[in-house]
């Protein structure tokens, strides 16, 4: 065969979607300050709870007016992906929604999001050392491999650098994580979950999805 006849399929890849969002990320943050936080880590897992980064207690930030200018251009660019890229045809909705910190030392444990299908993340207040996300692969390897460059097809862990607005997309049941924040700014991010609405699966196998908040 032929140097022109090889190819590789991405067979079962998880995606990841990027884009930088022109929003005023400054007036978001301004905001963020009257929002009381708690420790965001997993309550089954021991951790020093100090060098854990915080969440907002609310879970629907979202769902406030002041954010609805917010929401409508999140949803709009979540359909770029999962219309446009992706082909689905089903309608999503947000279901949770909420704000992160993270101070100096503090990082969060691994981990991925139930009950929904795709999860995103809109970087508002960063820095080049508040901390990368890093996404994890706990598939189930048969050998780990000595490498000599990595790359999407044979990482097992793939970092991405945190700039003020950046919006990332990605299937929820991908492990990830929020590196140490080894700057002296409060690193804040706003995350969101989704599911599909309406009719999915085919045949014997679908169902209709009502989603209320």
């Amino acid at each position: 065969m032929s140097e022109t006849n090889v190819f590789i399929d991405l067979l079962f890849s998880k995606p990841v979607y990027g884009k930088y969002l022109n929003i005023d990320t400054k007036k978001i943050v301004s905001m963020l300050e009257e929002y009381d936080f708690h420790d965001a880590g997993n309550p089954d897992v021991q951790t020093d709870a100090d060098n854990i980064s915080l969440q907002s207690d609310s879970l629907y930030v979202l769902e406030e007016k002041r954010f609805k200018f917010l929401k409508d251009e999140l949803m709009k660019e979540f359909y770029l992906f999962a219309s446009d890229t992706m082909k689905y045809s089903n309608k999503f909705k947000i279901t949770t929604s909420w704000f992160t910190k993270s101070t100096k030392g503090q990082s969060s444990t691994c981990h991925n999001h139930n009950n929904c299908i795709l999860s995103g993340v809109l970087y508002l207040q960063t820095n080049e050392n508040s901390g990368d996300i890093s996404f994890e692969d706990f598939g189930n390897k048969r050998y780990i491999m000595r490498t000599k460059e990595y790359n999407e097809l044979n990482s097992i862990a793939w970092r991405i650098k945190p700039v003020d607005g950046l919006l990332l997309i990605f299937p929820s049941e991908v492990y990830h994580k929020v590196e140490e924040n080894e700057s002296d700014i409060k690193r804040y991010s706003l995350s969101f979950n989704f599911v599909p609405t309406g009719l999915i699966g085919y045949g014997d196998s679908q169902c209709h999805l009502n989603i209320n908040k």
